[in-house]
């Protein structure tokens, strides 16, 4: 009986016992923290969006919008709830969540299939063309009708001839039925035809796409078969015409200017060089003309490097564009701000070239070429009437081109916000914001060979090495305990 209690005597003095007791010790408690602290996020559902672009959170312009509503809307998902988790929407309900946290939002889902009728109760005539799996935004008696195509940018694989799901355009979707379906009135702006201009349905549907998601509606306007502008025009948008106005068409035009209209003059510049006689009479009005040139850019820090009349732009802050963009004009002509201004007209540049730019004439009997800076886009206002009319005249239709922001990517879609921008402005919309579309990021760590080198001998020869030399650290310490 001394024996054994002379062995547990021995046993608590000894070291072993007491760095082992320290250590149990230590991880029971190191488990309990865990623990608790899990009981807590389950508690509270702390959930912190991670990726790069914040991609499952809304964005500070949408939660302002959120915070000024002032009536009820209901969004509806066409869907079973419960295999919405595994597809591709799982990250749309995420987003979703957000929304459904302000006061004046509700989010439901109702599964067309157990409650067939629900379709037709939202859309007795068939007007919206609503299916399963669409969202459907609804305040009052407006309501809009959001695809998979409106939730997801996607891209074209040519070697699975499918779609491809590039990024997620929820947050804008929303956002904009919201603003759509909430207001008291949503403002139109026309495409002008009749002279040769882009197709918007076909050269400018991430401009339309952009334009509907910010609550603007679109139409398409033809002076020669209209007695005037229409009255509902917020604005009027000329896009790369090819052949001038009748006088007739001019003068319906400048009387809707005169009396408080807004418009976006864009004009490329064409080898065939057509005159723009009508187009010219209206711009002298305002301050400005057209000059009949090809923009070639001789610096070299300020072009595409296999292309002088690629032209990079550095558009400045200023209260038209509230932020600092970098765009791509290709095929430019300048413009001609005139020297007798009158005093109730102000003139604003907003994209010049080097000095080293010259602006090649298209006619060489018409003189010689024009030299640096040129003016690429100028915002002007006419305080003279009863009512104050704006324009905005720049010298390139293509860099909001369906094709120039595939080619041009950022830098084109940097020139889509100038546009946008520049459309608050014509709309005194000061404060109005822009929600942009995320993209699915993969990050990708760029090293050189070098680096690569260094840090492959350091994965396989000096961390095991390490590894290696503290394990013996601990064992010749523990022998002496």
């Amino acid at each position: 009986m001394n024996k054994i209690l002379q062995f547990f005597k021995n046993l608590t003095k000894s070291r072993t016992l007491k760095y082992g007791t320290n250590s149990i010790i230590l991880i029971a408690v190191v488990v309990a923290i865990a623990v608790i602290i899990n009981l807590l996020v389950g508690m509270i559902s702390v959930r912190i969006d991670l990726t790069p672009n914040k991609l499952f959170s809304i964005s500070d312009e949408t939660v302002k919008i959120l915070n000024e509503l002032d009536k009820d809307v209901v969004i509806y998902g066409l869907f079973d709830e419960a295999k919405i988790k595994d597809s591709a929407y799982s990250d749309v309900v995420e987003i979703l969540s957000h929304y459904d946290k302000h006061p004046h939002i509700k989010v439901e889902y109702v599964d067309p299939e157990r409650n067939p009728g629900f379709i037709n109760e939202l859309d007795p005539e068939n007007l919206k063309d609503i299916n399963n799996n669409d969202f459907v935004v609804k305040c009052g008696d407006k309501m809009k009708v959001l695809s998979y195509y409106d939730l997801f940018s996607t891209q074209f694989n040519q070697y699975t001839w499918g779609q491809d799901i590039t990024g997620i355009k929820a947050e804008q979707g929303f956002t904009g039925a919201i603003k759509y379906v909430s207001a008291d009135v949503t403002p139109v702006v026309y495409f002008m035809e009749g002279h040769g201009e882009r197709d918007v349905d076909r050269e400018y549907t991430v401009v339309k796409e952009y334009l509907e998601k910010n609550n603007y509606e679109v139409k398409l306007l033809n002076l020669f078969t209209m007695d005037s502008v229409p009255e509902d025009a917020e604005m009027v948008i000329v896009a790369s015409p090819t052949k001038d106005l009748s006088s007739e068409e001019a003068y319906k035009f400048k009387k809707y200017l005169d009396d408080g209209g807004k418009a976006v003059f864009m004009f490329d510049s064409l080898e065939s060089n057509p005159q723009f006689t009508e187009f010219d009479k209206i711009l002298v009005d305002y301050g400005v003309s057209l000059n009949y040139d090809k923009v070639k850019e001789n610096d070299d820090s300020r072009r595409d490097p296999t292309n002088p009349y690629a032209i990079l732009l550095d558009i400045q802050s200023s209260s038209i564009v509230p932020e600092k963009f970098n765009t791509i004009f290709t095929n430019s002509r300048s413009i001609n701000i005139l020297r007798n201004q009158k005093e109730y007209i102000t003139v604003t540049s907003l994209a010049k070239t080097s000095d080293k730019a010259v602006g090649e004439q298209i006619d060489r009997t018409k003189g010689e070429d024009i030299a640096g800076p040129l003016d690429l886009a100028v915002a002007v206002e006419d305080k003279g009437g009863m009512k104050v009319s704006k324009i905005l005249v720049i010298g390139n239709g293509s860099f909001i081109s369906d094709d120039a922001i595939d080619r041009y990517g950022p830098y084109s879609r940097n020139g889509l916000y100038f546009f946008l921008y520049s459309m608050n402005w014509l709309q005194d919309k000061k404060d109005e914001v822009i929600i942009a579309p995320k993209t699915y990021e993969t990050p990708v760590l760029t090293i050189s060979a070098k680096q690569a080198s260094i840090t492959g001998i350091a994965v396989v020869v000096v961390l095991p090495l390490l590894v290696l030399g503290a394990g013996l650290y601990v064992f010749l310490r523990r022998r002496h305990l």
